[in-house]
């Protein structure tokens, strides 16, 4: 007798306790980090992440409290302007009918003079500037202008002439070289110069000098103002100087009519 045999293959069913029908399985929640991953990959396209803005703002207003700066109000300006000024005038000068008419050229300075910073003298061959102290005019102008009113008081004249004038407009031409103008750290100012004073046209030399001239006055670092008192003074003692010489170089000569 054959005996056939017949394999059933079983399959477990997982049921539910409380119905006894088959268990359902579970839909499974989606995998989203790809989604999240194109995310991230849509932002960088643009250079940027969200987080990445959100830090360099930070960054920002972080900087701007430790300089204390403010992105609405500029920082004020720490630099000071200043001039070379004229000796005052006790009173109103008496000018004379046919007082001495002067023809005051550009003045030369050397070239360490042409910074806009006020130049204080540390040594015999070492000199910094005041990075907060301006001049408010080129120096060689200024001591030009300077010198000018100064003769004007001390001469006294009306009848000065700057930079360019008619050779009939003057009796004297004066031309001045300086060498040295500034003061040390202890407030010592010096003014070195050379000058001349020529003949109408510069024809004939009628005078020529030269000298050295100090003052004593309050430390730049105190207060620039000090400083550029101390050289104002300066250009004060040597227009008295000159005055001198141009009275002795013209004596005798017939001053030129006014116009």
């Amino acid at each position: 007798m054959n005996t056939t045999l017949t394999t059933r293959t079983s399959h477990t069913e997982h049921r539910d306790p409380l119905t006894g029908l088959p268990r359902t399985a579970r839909p499974s929640l989606p995998d989203t980090s790809a989604i999240t991953a194109a995310a991230g990959h849509r932002i960088s396209a643009f250079g940027f992440r969200f987080s990445d803005l959100a830090n360099l703002l930070l960054a920002l207003a972080a900087g701007a409290c430790l300089t204390g700066c403010s992105f609405l109000k500029p920082a004020k300006a720490t630099a000071r302007y200043f001039v070379l000024t004229p000796m005052p005038a006790a009173e109103p000068a008496k000018v004379a009918p046919g007082a001495l008419a002067v023809g005051v050229g550009q003045v030369k300075l050397p070239a360490y003079l042409f910074n806009t910073s006020v130049a204080v003298r540390k040594g015999t061959n070492e000199v910094e500037y005041l990075p907060s102290a301006l001049w408010a005019e080129r120096l060689d102008t200024g001591f030009q202008r300077v010198l000018a009113a100064d003769l004007a008081i001390v001469l006294p004249t009306d009848r000065i002439q700057l930079s360019a004038w008619q050779k009939d407009a003057v009796a004297a031409e004066v031309y001045v070289t300086l060498d040295q103008f500034d003061v040390d750290a202890g407030g010592r100012g010096v003014l070195v110069a050379r000058w001349r004073i020529l003949s109408p046209g510069g024809e004939k030399i009628l005078k020529a000098g030269g000298g050295r001239l100090v003052r004593l006055g309050p430390p730049p670092g105190d207060g620039a103002s000090g400083a550029i008192a101390t050289l104002s003074n300066l250009v004060a003692d040597f227009s008295r100087q000159l005055a001198q010489a141009l009275q002795e170089a013209t004596s005798g000569q017939v001053a030129p009519v006014s116009k």
